[in-house]
């Protein structure tokens, strides 16, 4: 039972909703969050359908939520295994989809000219 890692994994559950709920209201508005599309003009983020970029962002911060309190719930029956692999899931799920370069990351984004 560990208490401290299963309160520091609430913790990251608690910034991950946070930005959930920011993008999920915020919508297209909330794309200015993601970085490298933020450094794009205004004509290129035109280029990108931001909703769809928006609620796929929401996604990931809901999953990512839903693993790290699942691995604090665990983390106070199993103790630091159950922490070390919620925090192998959190960064499976960042870095799935993790590109150097900005217009790679966000190819699967652009609109149809």
């Amino acid at each position: 039972m560990s208490i401290p890692l299963a309160l520091d994994l609430c913790l990251m559950g608690l910034i991950f909703l946070t930005f959930a709920i920011i993008f999920a209201v915020r919508k297209e508005k909330a794309c200015k969050l993601i970085a490298g599309f933020s450094f794009f003009t205004e004509a290129q983020q035109a280029q990108y359908d931001k909703a769809r970029l928006a609620r796929d962002y929401c996604k990931l911060f809901v999953w990512l939520t839903a693993v790290v309190l699942l691995g604090a719930v665990l983390c106070l029956v199993l103790g630091w295994p159950a922490f070390v692999a919620a925090i192998a899931a959190m960064l499976f799920l960042v870095f799935r989809d993790f590109h150097i370069n900005p217009e790679k990351a966000f190819e699967k984004y652009k609109l149809n000219p």
